[in-house]
Protein backbone atom coordinates (compact mmCIF):
# COMPACT_ATOMS: atom_id res chain seq x y z
CA UNK A 1 0.00 0.00 0.00
CA UNK A 2 0.90 3.46 -1.00
CA UNK A 3 1.70 4.75 2.70
CA UNK A 4 2.32 8.44 1.16
CA UNK A 5 -1.18 8.54 -0.53
CA UNK A 6 -2.87 7.31 2.63
CA UNK A 7 -1.09 10.19 5.12
CA UNK A 8 -2.03 12.58 2.04
CA UNK A 9 -5.64 11.28 2.31
CA UNK A 10 -5.98 11.35 5.75
CA UNK A 11 -4.35 15.01 6.30
CA UNK A 12 -7.20 16.24 3.37
CA UNK A 13 -9.62 15.00 5.27
CA UNK A 14 -9.31 16.42 8.64
CA UNK A 15 -9.25 19.64 7.21
CA UNK A 16 -12.04 21.75 8.84
CA UNK A 17 -13.05 18.90 11.37
CA UNK A 18 -9.86 19.72 13.80
CA UNK A 19 -12.15 21.97 16.33
CA UNK A 20 -14.73 19.11 16.46
CA UNK A 21 -12.42 16.53 17.38
CA UNK A 22 -10.90 18.90 19.52
CA UNK A 23 -13.93 19.30 21.48
CA UNK A 24 -14.66 15.32 21.81
CA UNK A 25 -11.32 14.93 23.23
CA UNK A 26 -11.81 17.23 25.53
CA UNK A 27 -15.31 15.54 26.47
CA UNK A 28 -13.36 12.65 27.14
CA UNK A 29 -10.46 14.20 28.97
CA UNK A 30 -12.85 16.21 31.26
CA UNK A 31 -14.89 12.75 31.58
CA UNK A 32 -12.24 11.28 32.92
CA UNK A 33 -10.50 13.40 35.15
CA UNK A 34 -13.82 13.96 37.06
CA UNK A 35 -14.42 9.64 37.73
CA UNK A 36 -10.56 9.95 39.17
CA UNK A 37 -11.69 12.96 41.35
CA UNK A 38 -14.63 11.52 42.67
CA UNK A 39 -13.31 7.56 42.98
CA UNK A 40 -9.94 8.07 43.14
CA UNK A 41 -8.26 4.90 43.39
CA UNK A 42 -11.10 2.58 42.04
CA UNK A 43 -11.44 5.33 39.19
CA UNK A 44 -9.06 2.61 36.92
CA UNK A 45 -12.19 0.04 37.03
CA UNK A 46 -14.79 2.43 35.58
CA UNK A 47 -12.15 3.35 32.92
CA UNK A 48 -11.36 -0.26 31.83
CA UNK A 49 -15.37 -0.68 31.47
CA UNK A 50 -15.52 2.76 29.09
CA UNK A 51 -12.38 2.24 27.25
CA UNK A 52 -14.29 -0.70 24.68
CA UNK A 53 -16.87 1.97 23.88
CA UNK A 54 -14.67 4.95 23.43
CA UNK A 55 -12.34 3.02 21.36
CA UNK A 56 -15.23 1.86 18.79
CA UNK A 57 -17.03 5.12 19.32
CA UNK A 58 -13.31 6.89 17.82
CA UNK A 59 -13.06 4.03 15.21
CA UNK A 60 -16.53 5.16 13.97
CA UNK A 61 -15.75 8.61 13.74
CA UNK A 62 -12.38 8.50 12.00
CA UNK A 63 -14.12 5.77 9.27
CA UNK A 64 -16.74 7.81 9.40
CA UNK A 65 -14.46 11.25 7.88
CA UNK A 66 -12.62 9.49 5.91
CA UNK A 67 -14.94 7.35 4.18
CA UNK A 68 -17.69 9.95 3.93
CA UNK A 69 -15.97 13.61 5.19
CA UNK A 70 -18.40 13.18 7.86
CA UNK A 71 -18.16 16.02 10.44
CA UNK A 72 -18.37 14.60 13.55
CA UNK A 73 -20.27 15.72 16.84
CA UNK A 74 -19.83 15.38 20.20
CA UNK A 75 -22.63 13.05 20.85
CA UNK A 76 -21.08 10.68 18.53
CA UNK A 77 -19.01 9.86 21.59
CA UNK A 78 -22.08 7.79 23.01
CA UNK A 79 -22.82 5.37 20.05
CA UNK A 80 -20.25 2.48 21.96
CA UNK A 81 -22.13 2.71 24.92
CA UNK A 82 -26.04 1.91 23.14
CA UNK A 83 -26.90 -0.73 24.70
CA UNK A 84 -26.75 -3.25 21.62
CA UNK A 85 -22.81 -2.07 21.37
CA UNK A 86 -22.00 -1.51 24.99
CA UNK A 87 -21.39 -5.37 26.08
CA UNK A 88 -19.37 -6.24 22.51
CA UNK A 89 -17.18 -3.46 22.77
CA UNK A 90 -16.06 -3.96 26.49
CA UNK A 91 -15.83 -7.68 25.13
CA UNK A 92 -13.45 -6.41 22.42
CA UNK A 93 -11.76 -3.90 24.38
CA UNK A 94 -10.36 -6.45 26.84
CA UNK A 95 -9.93 -9.29 24.92
CA UNK A 96 -7.28 -7.01 22.64
CA UNK A 97 -6.13 -6.16 26.26
CA UNK A 98 -5.70 -9.48 27.74
CA UNK A 99 -3.93 -10.93 24.32
CA UNK A 100 -1.63 -8.56 24.07
CA UNK A 101 -0.58 -8.79 27.69
CA UNK A 102 -0.59 -12.65 27.23
CA UNK A 103 1.82 -11.93 24.55
CA UNK A 104 4.13 -9.42 26.20
CA UNK A 105 5.05 -11.58 28.66
CA UNK A 106 6.80 -13.86 26.49
CA UNK A 107 9.23 -10.62 25.34
CA UNK A 108 8.36 -7.31 24.15
CA UNK A 109 8.80 -7.69 20.30
CA UNK A 110 5.86 -10.28 20.57
CA UNK A 111 3.62 -8.29 22.10
CA UNK A 112 4.09 -5.62 19.57
CA UNK A 113 3.60 -7.84 16.21
CA UNK A 114 -0.20 -9.52 18.00
CA UNK A 115 -0.59 -5.95 19.05
CA UNK A 116 -0.51 -4.72 15.52
CA UNK A 117 -2.23 -8.14 14.11
CA UNK A 118 -5.30 -7.19 16.20
CA UNK A 119 -4.66 -3.68 15.12
CA UNK A 120 -8.30 -4.08 13.22
CA UNK A 121 -10.27 -5.14 15.50
CA UNK A 122 -12.40 -1.86 16.69
CA UNK A 123 -12.77 -0.90 12.75
CA UNK A 124 -14.14 -4.14 12.14
CA UNK A 125 -16.57 -4.48 14.71
CA UNK A 126 -17.70 -0.89 13.86
CA UNK A 127 -18.19 -1.30 10.40
CA UNK A 128 -19.90 -4.94 10.79
CA UNK A 129 -22.13 -4.37 13.86
CA UNK A 130 -22.99 -8.26 14.12
CA UNK A 131 -19.81 -9.01 14.37
CA UNK A 132 -18.60 -10.50 17.15
CA UNK A 133 -15.26 -9.75 19.24
CA UNK A 134 -13.51 -13.17 18.85
CA UNK A 135 -14.21 -13.03 14.80
CA UNK A 136 -12.96 -9.86 14.75
CA UNK A 137 -9.82 -10.83 16.19
CA UNK A 138 -9.33 -13.33 13.88
CA UNK A 139 -10.34 -11.36 11.16
CA UNK A 140 -8.30 -8.55 12.11
CA UNK A 141 -5.35 -11.33 11.94
CA UNK A 142 -5.77 -12.72 8.48
CA UNK A 143 -6.32 -9.25 7.28
CA UNK A 144 -3.08 -7.76 8.52
CA UNK A 145 -0.97 -11.17 7.58
CA UNK A 146 1.26 -9.52 5.15
CA UNK A 147 0.96 -6.10 6.09
CA UNK A 148 2.00 -6.00 9.81
CA UNK A 149 5.62 -4.30 8.35
CA UNK A 150 4.19 -1.69 6.22
CA UNK A 151 1.35 -0.84 9.55
CA UNK A 152 4.74 -0.41 11.64
CA UNK A 153 6.69 1.47 9.10
CA UNK A 154 3.88 3.86 9.02
CA UNK A 155 3.66 3.91 13.03
CA UNK A 156 7.72 4.86 12.80
CA UNK A 157 6.96 7.79 10.04
CA UNK A 158 4.67 9.82 12.80
CA UNK A 159 8.02 9.73 15.35
CA UNK A 160 9.26 13.44 13.94
CA UNK A 161 5.16 14.85 14.51
CA UNK A 162 5.41 13.04 17.89
CA UNK A 163 8.25 14.94 19.01
CA UNK A 164 7.09 18.13 17.75
CA UNK A 165 3.99 17.35 20.25
CA UNK A 166 6.34 17.22 22.95
CA UNK A 167 8.41 20.40 22.03
CA UNK A 168 5.44 22.31 22.42
CA UNK A 169 3.86 21.07 25.18
CA UNK A 170 1.28 18.98 23.76
CA UNK A 171 0.10 21.95 21.77
CA UNK A 172 0.60 20.42 18.85
CA UNK A 173 -1.23 17.21 19.41
CA UNK A 174 -4.57 19.07 18.37
CA UNK A 175 -3.76 18.71 14.75
CA UNK A 176 -0.99 15.68 15.15
CA UNK A 177 -3.72 13.60 17.54
CA UNK A 178 -6.39 13.51 14.45
CA UNK A 179 -3.91 13.44 11.80
CA UNK A 180 -2.46 10.19 12.89
CA UNK A 181 -5.85 8.46 13.86
CA UNK A 182 -7.69 9.53 10.32
CA UNK A 183 -4.21 7.95 8.48
CA UNK A 184 -4.86 4.46 10.50
CA UNK A 185 -8.39 4.70 9.51
CA UNK A 186 -7.29 5.45 6.01
CA UNK A 187 -5.04 2.19 6.17
CA UNK A 188 -8.24 0.19 7.42
CA UNK A 189 -10.13 1.65 4.42
CA UNK A 190 -7.39 0.46 2.20
CA UNK A 191 -6.47 -2.94 3.23
CA UNK A 192 -9.97 -3.81 3.32
CA UNK A 193 -9.68 -3.08 -0.67
CA UNK A 194 -6.53 -5.18 -0.71
CA UNK A 195 -8.40 -8.17 0.85
CA UNK A 196 -11.37 -8.39 -1.55
CA UNK A 197 -11.52 -11.36 -4.00
CA UNK A 198 -11.98 -9.30 -6.77
CA UNK A 199 -8.35 -7.60 -5.64
CA UNK A 200 -6.86 -10.98 -4.94
CA UNK A 201 -7.73 -12.35 -7.91
CA UNK A 202 -6.26 -9.71 -10.04
CA UNK A 203 -3.12 -9.54 -7.91
CA UNK A 204 -2.63 -13.76 -8.43
CA UNK A 205 -3.50 -12.79 -12.50
CA UNK A 206 -0.78 -10.30 -12.62
CA UNK A 207 1.91 -12.26 -10.63
CA UNK A 208 1.25 -15.36 -12.85
CA UNK A 209 1.62 -13.17 -15.79
CA UNK A 210 4.95 -11.97 -14.70
CA UNK A 211 6.36 -15.37 -13.86
CA UNK A 212 4.81 -16.73 -17.70
CA UNK A 213 6.94 -13.32 -18.61
CA UNK A 214 10.04 -14.30 -16.69
CA UNK A 215 9.86 -18.06 -17.86
CA UNK A 216 9.56 -16.73 -21.57
CA UNK A 217 12.51 -14.41 -21.11
CA UNK A 218 14.66 -16.95 -19.59
CA UNK A 219 13.71 -19.04 -22.70
CA UNK A 220 13.97 -16.95 -25.16
CA UNK A 221 18.05 -15.38 -23.58
CA UNK A 222 18.51 -19.93 -23.81
CA UNK A 223 17.59 -20.08 -27.03
CA UNK A 224 19.85 -17.06 -28.34
CA UNK A 225 22.70 -18.22 -25.83
CA UNK A 226 22.36 -22.10 -27.89
CA UNK A 227 22.07 -19.71 -31.33
CA UNK A 228 25.35 -17.69 -30.67
CA UNK A 229 27.23 -20.56 -29.35
CA UNK A 230 26.48 -22.63 -32.59
CA UNK A 231 27.10 -19.82 -35.03
CA UNK A 232 30.86 -19.66 -33.03
CA UNK A 233 31.02 -23.66 -33.47
CA UNK A 234 29.85 -23.34 -37.22
CA UNK A 235 33.00 -20.38 -37.77
CA UNK A 236 35.34 -22.47 -36.18
CA UNK A 237 35.28 -25.77 -38.15
CA UNK A 238 36.63 -24.23 -41.20
CA UNK A 239 39.33 -22.65 -39.91
CA UNK A 240 40.50 -26.10 -37.92
CA UNK A 241 40.48 -27.84 -41.10
CA UNK A 242 42.42 -25.01 -43.46
CA UNK A 243 44.73 -25.15 -41.08
CA UNK A 244 44.91 -28.70 -41.22
CA UNK A 245 45.21 -28.64 -45.02
CA UNK A 246 48.14 -26.51 -44.66
CA UNK A 247 50.19 -28.53 -42.12
CA UNK A 248 49.53 -31.63 -44.94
Amino acid sequence: MDRVSIKKHAKEQIQGKIFSLLAIYLVIIAASWIISLVLGPIAWIIDLIVAGPIAYAMASIYLGIVKKSTVPQIEDILTGFKQKQFTRTLVTYVRYEVFIFLWGLLFIIPGIIKAIAYSQMFYLIAEDNKLEPGDAQKKSMEMMDGHKAEYFVMLLSFIPWILLCIVTFGIASIYVKPYIEATLAEFHVQLVKENKPSTKIAKAVAAKATEIKEKATEIKEKVTAKKSAAKKNAVKKPTTKKTTSKKK
